[in-house]
Parts: structure tokens; sequence; C-alpha cells
């Protein structure tokens, strides 16, 4: 799920940034202000307006700075006060791009060595249905290179034509340890808790994978999760950053995207600031680190009970991190008018457990965001709106495009023109991704119809 911490994140770079660039900025302006002509008026609340941006740069003294500022500030009006905290905001953005581009170079895509001593792991996989990649996407735990695992099967029911599926890898698979679970058990209103429960409660080994059907896993995936789990003592849950496998088709270059920009910018930056931010798609956690948390029955409660793990666990002192492989998603069905219905989904969660979140979701993308940067820009120093908006928007294109590259790791599935063309599509969406979500909060997902209450906790099924 795209960004549950993004609030935090943006306030947590705001208010740094306030605490050092406002005052500095500010100072040095009230400072300026000093040498300014004995007819000049002694304050003003347009004194950024009024001096050449260089001269707001000159560095005073440390007493004057401190005392012109604190008088700075109390005549600021407010318009100045909001052009300032603007060009703070977005400015954090800019930041969150280099950290995130940074961090994945450091990051992800490094070779694991085959290491024995691990712990066995046990794969929960919650199947719902089948599409024509199934197979192809089971297969991979059926050949993953790791010496000790067992693969759970969960389903609703018996007639879930996936069965078939998996009863086939079964059979073409003898020696892996693979069992089936059908009709779950009910601990909650979370479907998916309620169908991994009888697997969970099997599990023999102390780390959990769980994986949804759409995963398709690298041969080595399990094996670098599990080295990156083992890493640390207080380490107890693991994600691999979404992403997608390359598939054809102008539908699939979009989800991909998505995920290599906007959704990859935040979820690599947040794991380098230590922020929780797991994502359920591909998660693997230490078993008695969960049951302290009363074990996944404990989560059934809340939809995105992804998000939930990865907080109990940091209040209860433990550590997280990402692998260095994505996860591979490689859903066959495709399109765009569902996958943003899937974001959409995503945005009210988000709104349900944090609220305040509609103060920066619409502000966070690059054309939003942008005209913040412009109009800022030109209120405090006079710099014209166009070339500014043009610079951020070359800048924000230029980051996504090799943040993308760097998830991606090899020659992307289309062209540079195909990028710019998606990228356009994906940032002008967004908007109206949002306010759908704010018009229509119920949320429909697979054959369910949930209603949230503030933070996050489904309540009990109305007729719609």
């Amino acid at each position: 799920m795209k960004q549950y911490f993004v609030l935090n994140l943006y306030w947590f770079l705001f208010f740094s940034a306030v605490a050092s660039s406002t005052s500095s900025i500010i100072g040095a302006a009230a400072a300026a202000a000093v040498e300014q002509p004995s007819g000049s008026p002694s304050t003003s609340s347009f004194l950024l307006l009024e001096l050449p941006f260089r001269q707001l740069l000159r560095l005073q003294s440390t007493h004057t700075l401190i005392a012109e500022s604190k008088r700075m500030i109390a005549s600021l009006d407010v318009p100045t006060s909001l052009a300032i905290a603007g060009f703070i905001f977005v400015f954090c953005l800019y930041l969150i791009h280099i950290i995130a581009f940074c961090y994945s170079k450091y990051r992800l895509h490094h070779s694991v060595l085959p290491n024995s001593s691990l712990p066995g792991v046990s794969v929960i996989k919650p199947i719902v249905g089948t599409d024509e990649n199934l197979y192809e996407n089971l297969e991979t735990f059926f050949t993953t290179q790791y010496h000790k695992f067992e693969l759970l099967f969960c389903f609703h029911s018996q007639e879930d034509p996936a069965v078939e599926v998996v009863e086939s890898l079964m059979k073409k698979y003898p020696t892996v340890d693979a069992k089936m679970f059908f009709k779950g058990e009910t601990v909650g209103l979370n479907p998916k808790i309620n169908n991994m429960m009888p697997a969970y409660r099997a599990a023999r080994y102390p780390l959990i994978l769980v994986s949804d059907s759409g995963i398709f896993m690298r041969s080595d995936g399990i094996l670098d999760m599990a080295t990156t789990m083992m890493s640390h003592e207080k380490m107890a849950l693991v994600t691999q950053t979404p992403y997608c496998k390359d598939r054809d088709g102008f539908d699939a270059a979009f989800e991909q995207l998505y995920f290599g920009t906007s959704h990859g910018r935040i979820y690599l930056a947040g794991n380098c600031m230590d922020f929780v931010c797991s994502t359920g798609m591909s998660s693997m956690m230490k078993k008695e680190a969960l049951d302290e948390c009363g074990g996944i029955a404990n989560f059934g409660g809340y939809l995105a009970e992804d998000y939930f793990f990865g907080r109990d666990l940091a209040n209860r002192g433990y550590k997280s991190a990402i692998s260095t492989h994505p996860a591979l998603q490689n859903s066959a069905s495709v399109s765009i008018s569902s996958f943003l219905d899937r974001i959409c989904r995503w945005v009210k969660l988000r709104i349900a457990m944090l609220p305040h979140i509609i103060l920066v979701e619409p502000l966070q993308d690059c054309f939003p965001s942008g005209l913040i940067m412009s109009f800022s820009l030109n209120y405090l120093t006079g710099i014209p709106v166009v070339p500014t908006l043009a610079l951020h928007t070359a800048y924000w294109i230029t980051m996504d495009f090799s943040l993308m590259n760097s998830m991606q790791n090899k020659e992307l599935n289309f062209s540079l023109a195909q990028f710019l063309l998606i990228w356009l599509l994906r940032e002008l969406s967004a908007p109206l991704v949002f306010i759908k979500a704010l018009l229509e909060p119920t949320i429909r997902w697979r054959n369910n119809v949930f209603h949230l209450a503030w933070g996050g906790r489904i309540l009990p099924n109305k007729s719609v």
C-alpha cells in the first residue's frame, strides 16, 4: 500500500527544515534591514519582497541574527508566512527524491550467499481466484533456492479454481513441503486475516512470510529476506519494496511506473529514515515477535493489517527493513481503470487511519507542489512563475526516471517517450483519484464492502 507513513515523513522533514531554514532566512532578511537608510521603515511585513535576494543571505553576527529574527517573526504577515512554509514544504519533497534515489543505490540489488544456518521459513499464501499468471507465480515458490521452508496455501473454499493450480504444482514437486487450508477461521472482520489463521497456527518455522498470490519470487528472494532478517537481533519485519515484473502492454507499464516512481520514492525514503512503512504483499516477520503482539488474530479488526503489524512491532522496540530485491507483482489482469481503483482504495485507507493526511496527500505530487513552489518564490523573490514551474517539472521527471531505472536495475521495458506519456497521465490522474476517494469513502475489495472508523478499524458491514 502506498505510503501509510507519508504524513509523518513530510511533517518530520517540514518542521525540521522550519527549525533551521526559516530562522536563518528570515533572520538574515531582518539583519539586512538594519543596513537600510535611516528614512526607511523600521519594520515591514513585506521585507522579503523589498530586499535583493543576495542581501538576504549575507551573514550577520549571532546576536543581531537572533534579535532581528525574533522581531521579524513577530512582524510577518500571513501571506509571507504561507509562502515561506510552501517553499520549505516543496523543498522537503525535493530532498525526499534525493534520499530515495541514493538509498535505492545503496540498498537494492545486492547478491546474497546461501547460508544453511538461517532459520526455516513458513510461507503463507492467501489465494482467491486465478489468472493466467498464477501458475508461473506459485511455481517460483516451489523452486526457491532456500534450504528449509514450507508452503501453506489458504483458500476460502474448496471450489476455488486456484485449488486445481496448487494441486498440479504439488504433484509436480512432491518433495516440497506444501499444504492447503480451507474456510479459514473467523477472528475479525478482515477476510485475509481470517483466511490465513489456520496456516498461521500450523506454521512450523520461526520466520513467517506472507506473500500475495500475484508475487513472482526470485529464486534467491526468500534467502535475501531471511538474510536481512537475521542481520540484527531486534529485526522483526522485512518487506520487499513493491515493484512489478516486466509485462507487455500500456496498462502494465502504467502500474510499473507508479511503483517505480511515486510509490517507490516514499517507500524507500521512509525506510531510510526508519518510518513504519510495511506493505503486506511480500512481508516476512519473526513469529515470536508477532506472537508478542497477539499474533495475526489481534489484527483481524483492521483492513490494512500490514501497517499495523509494522506499527505494533515498532512500538515494542523491534526494527524493520527492506530486503535488497523488490517484490515483483505479476498479475495478468491489469487495466488502468482497475489500478486507479486500487490506488483510490489505498487513499481511502490512509484517510481513515490518518485523517490529517488530507492536509498533505493532494499536495505531494508534481503539479500541485510545482504550483506551490512557483507562487511561493514569486511572492518572496519576484522570480516568474513559469520558469520555476518548468524547472520543477524537469527536476521531478529526471528524479523519477532515475529512481525507476535504479529499481529496474536493467533496461526498461518501454521507451523514454512512453515513460513521459505514462508519467504525465499518472500525475494528472492523481488529483482525480484523491477527489473520488473523498466523495466515495466506502471501500470495495473483491466481493466485500467495508466501512472504516477513524483509526482504520473495520466497522460492521452495512447494506449499500
